[in-house]
Formats: structure tokens, sequence, C-alpha cells
């Protein structure tokens, strides 16, 4: 037995100098090197790249949002998809055209008007604060630096360049010509995926293993319904949130509340509206410190108004249109615009829920059936009340 022990007992380790020897474990990092160095060649192409995949989510989204007109079209009416592709199209563009056509002169007008305003509204925000300084000394350095500073000069120069800050957004930086050739590109790009998508649909999903075609259509699926869901949604509220702040401000000034420039901040609350979050706290500031001189209260009362109006689109109108296409948490909203903003500029701003959607979409469909059952809400609420620690602990 004590034969067969030593046979079958691993051999001793040897030690030198009271150190265990251990034998070399050679590790091959050439595949990390390139997987990094791959991902920052991947990444600097997407910078260098970042307006042209950018027009090629706007041309997607609009695609995902006029196939089901362009699909009733082609059933009811009889029209060949192409045609009917094409009738949609021009419908969808000449009614935005001519929306333009009617309001950029009228923007522009109160533009001029409210660059006109300023001065008084610093002046007014500049004796308020001296006042308040006399009964709130910590407010006194305020006061001061506020009267240093060329606040009218920095306001005129930052109203000044709306215009061709927006026209930067649209044309990718790159002016007026470019933002009327990158809109002929949209237009091109998705009138040809809305008159044949199948070849796309079909090479996209070819290119996926067998294995998780299903998968990726169910994403593909889910991806094209909450984008198109979403621009209706959105145009439809920012629509609707224009109308009843201009309504609003309109009445408030007929019942003696000094407030102008009403047709201009109703746009402006409209296109805010489209920025998730935060976009209604840049929607309210101007018109509340418009209102501002000569009185305070006339602020008061256009800042109420404006965020009623707000909270009754977003708390009324906006659940009932996207509360079935697009469930967003609210941070994982403000960590989105945090970052595409960062990431594209103010494009990137707007299109936050776009790329969220899509985001979620791949994550739900892709990576989580892989890994196991998801955590139940059951299990999500005993890890906030520390029920989960607790009981390991225990």
């Amino acid at each position: 037995s004590q034969v067969c022990d030593a046979r079958t007992r691993p051999p001793p380790r040897t030690v030198r100098s009271g150190v265990e020897s251990r034998p070399t474990r050679v590790v091959n990092l050439l595949p990390a090197v390139l997987i990094g160095l791959g991902a920052v060649v991947v990444w600097g192409a997407v910078v260098q790249l970042s307006n042209t995949l950018l027009l090629v989510l706007l041309a997607v989204i609009i695609a995902a949002s006029l196939n089901p007109a362009v699909i009733w079209a082609h059933r009811v009416l009889r029209l060949p998809r192409a045609i009917a592709a094409g009738l949609i199209l021009f419908f969808v563009v000449g009614g935005f055209g001519l929306l333009l056509w009617l309001l950029v002169p009228a923007v522009i007008d109160q533009v001029s008007s409210l660059i006109a305003s300023v001065p008084a509204i610093v002046a007014q925000v500049q004796a308020w604060l001296a006042e308040a300084s006399q009964q709130y000394p910590v407010l006194k350095s305020a006061s001061e630096s506020l009267s240093s500073t060329d606040l009218t000069g920095q306001l005129r120069g930052l109203l000044s360049s709306v215009p061709s800050t927006l026209l930067g957004a649209v044309g990718a930086t790159t002016g007026l010509l470019g933002g009327i050739l990158n809109g002929a590109l949209l237009l091109i790009v998705g009138f040809t995926v809305l008159v044949q998508p199948e070849p796309l649909l079909r090479g996209a999903i070819s290119a996926v293993p067998p294995k998780l075609r299903d998968d990726v259509s169910r994403a593909m699926i889910r991806i094209g319904a909450q984008l198109g869901g979403w621009l209706v949604a959105t145009l439809l509220t920012s629509f609707v949130l224009s109308i009843l702040v201009g309504i609003g401000l309109w009445i408030a000034s007929l019942a003696g509340v000094h407030v102008e420039n009403i047709f201009l901040f109703s746009v402006i609350a409209g296109i805010t509206n489209v920025i998730p979050v935060i976009g209604g706290f840049f929607g309210l500031i101007p018109p509340v410190l418009s209102s501002l001189s000569p009185r305070p209260i006339d602020a008061l009362i256009v800042g109420i108004i404006v965020f009623g109006v707000q909270q009754l689109i977003a708390n009324v109108l906006s659940p009932v249109l996207l509360s079935s296409r697009v469930s967003l948490h609210p941070a994982s909203l403000l960590v989105g615009v945090l970052i595409f903003s960062g990431l594209f500029g103010v494009l990137g701003a707007f299109l936050a829920v776009p790329f969220l959607v899509i985001i979620k979409a791949v994550y739900e469909e892709l990576y989580l059936p892989g890994i196991g059952e998801r955590v139940t809400e059951a299990e999500a609420r005993g890890l906030v009340r520390g029920q989960e620690i607790a009981e390991r602990e225990s």
C-alpha cells in the first residue's frame, strides 16, 4: 500500500531559497492588441463619418415613419410602391417646405425684435439684483460681477448666432450649401429605402449567423416600429405644444401681461420639445427672460403658462402616444442627451431617443437572451430595499 501511495502521489514542488517554484505561463497578447487597435480604428472612422452616419440614421427614421403610409397607399389605392413612396414623400417635403416658408420670415423678424429688447432686459435684471443685494448681502458679489460684465453684448452675439447655428446644424457645419446637399441626399436615401426595403433587409440579415437571425429580425422590426412611432408622436406633440404655448401667451398679453415675440417663443417651445428631459428647460428660459422688463411678476406668469403647457403635454399627450412605442427611463434619456450631444453636437441631442431605441433593442433582443433569465421587478425592488444583501449576509 505504501508503494501504491508513493506512485500515485504527485511529485513534490521544488523550493529554492524558501520561494516556491511554479512553471512559467506565457500569454499571447497579440489578439488583445489587435482588438484594441481595431477598436481605435473603428472609433476614428465613426468620428470621421459622424455626419454621414447621422444622415443615414435620419433616412432610416424617415423611411420607417412613412412606411405604414406607403403600405396603405400600395394596398388600398393599388398604386405601385415606387409611385406611392414618391407621392407621400412629395407631400411630406412640400408640407415641410411650406411650413418653413411661412415660419422663417416671422421668426427672423421676432429674433431681431428680441435683440433690440436685450438692453432693457439686462438693465432690469441688474436693477433687480442690485436691489436684492441690499437685503441679502450674499448676492452682492453676483450683482457686482453682473454689472461689470458686458451681458448685453454677449446676449446679442448669442441671439445673432442663432440663424447660423441652425444652418450649421442642418448643414452639418458646412453652411447653407451643405445643408441643401445633405437634404437632397437625405431625401434620395429615404426614397430608395422606401421603394425597395426588401433587398436591404435581406442583405443585412444574411450577414448574421443563422442561429441569430430570428433575434436580429425581431430587433429590426422593433427598431423600425419604435423609430417611426417616435417621429410621428414627437412631431405631433411638438405641434400641439407650440399651438398651446402661443394661445396661452396671447391670452396673457390680452390680460395685461407684458409678453412679446409670442410666435417666436411658441416655435422655440415646439423645437426644444424634441430634446428629451432638458428640452423644456431651454424652451422656458427665453420667454421668461424676455418678460422680466418692466415687471418681474410678468416673467413669473409667463413661466407658469409655458411650464404648465409643457407638463400637460408631457403627462397627458406624450404617454398616450409614446407609452406603447418607446419606453425609456428619464435617467437613460438624460445620459443619452449628454453623450450624443457631446459626440455629434446639436443633432446628437435631437437624435438621442433614436440612438437609445437602437441600443435598447439590440441589448434586449440579442444580448439578454444569451445570458439567461432577466431580473424581475420584484428582485429589482428587493435590491433597492436592501433585501437581497440582507439575505446574503444572514
